[in-house]
């Protein structure tokens, strides 16, 4: 089951651009040599008889999951600015 969005606003790296221009958001995912994964530091199969294979398609969701959130922030921050809007 993938991060809910909660978790993932609590994990994520976002933050402005220089000149404050735009949002970068980084990702981090790690593959441990025993087969367990995370993203932005949140275990995704870290059960005891964990699916390696299942670790991976859980962590590809939740790293789409956490562009879709990035991309509502970046929609609302170009409005926000068009209307002057600070944030």
């Amino acid at each position: 089951m993938p991060a809910s969005i909660k978790r993932i606003r609590d994990n994520w790296k976002v933050q402005s651009t220089k000149k404050d221009k735009g949002l970068t958001l980084t990702v981090t995912v790690t593959a441990y040599d025993n087969g367990m994964v995370e993203v932005d530091g949140v275990p995704i199969n870290a059960s005891p008889a964990y699916d390696q294979g299942h670790g991976w398609l859980v962590a590809a969701e939740t790293v789409v999951a956490t562009l879709v959130e990035f991309r509502k922030d970046a929609v609302k921050r170009q409005k926000d600015k068009s209307k002057g809007t600070p944030g």
